[in-house]
């Protein structure tokens, strides 16, 4: 009979090699991401438009004048471009910078709900048949918010925290 050993499925065993270059005096750059994974650089490249494309809008299309709400709409551009540069940096420490940005994002857009449904309640208070209109109108607008803003941060964020986007960005599984 044969021993146990024998019977179960073998491992394979990695070969751990030295990382060796083919052109002689090159150096290691320290990026230990999967070069192969593109997910890093669409993402990347969303994160920078998205940010342009922010800007322009705060900008030039929805300028603010209570500072408060300023402030707050000015952190969406913002932190998309802190996950925007995460993102592209490929590297341990630039996984953590992406996963904060696209968190900052996230809770940043929770807070924009938040106020848009305490805006929606007060005006349908106060303003009878027309508030609630404008109250339907401000629902329709957490919905656009959800659309445009919290999409890509989420669908980024879990990317990052899974196996694939930990192995492409040299993170250790969690």
């Amino acid at each position: 009979m044969a021993s146990r050993a024998s019977r179960s499925k073998q491992r394979r065993r990695a070969a751990v090699t030295a990382p060796t270059s083919s052109l002689p005096g090159a150096r290691d750059t320290g990026d230990t991401g999967d070069t192969r994974d593109l997910r890093r650089w669409i993402y990347g490249g969303l994160d920078a438009v998205f940010a342009a494309v922010y800007v322009v809008a705060l900008w030039k299309v929805i300028p603010n004048r209570l500072p408060s709400a300023q402030l707050h709409l000015w952190t969406l551009p913002l932190a998309t471009v802190v996950m925007a540069v995460g993102t592209l940096l490929g590297t341990p420490r630039g996984w953590r910078i992406a996963v904060v940005g696209g968190s900052l994002i996230l809770l940043s857009t929770f807070l924009l709900i938040v106020r848009i449904v305490i805006s929606a309640a007060f005006l349908a208070g106060v303003y009878g048949a027309f508030g609630k209109a404008a109250a339907t109108f401000a629902l329709v607008m957490i919905a656009l918010v959800i659309e445009l803003v919290a999409l890509l941060p989420i669908v980024q964020v879990k990317y990052l925290m899974t196996r694939a986007g930990r192995r492409a960005y040299g993170v250790p599984p969690a």
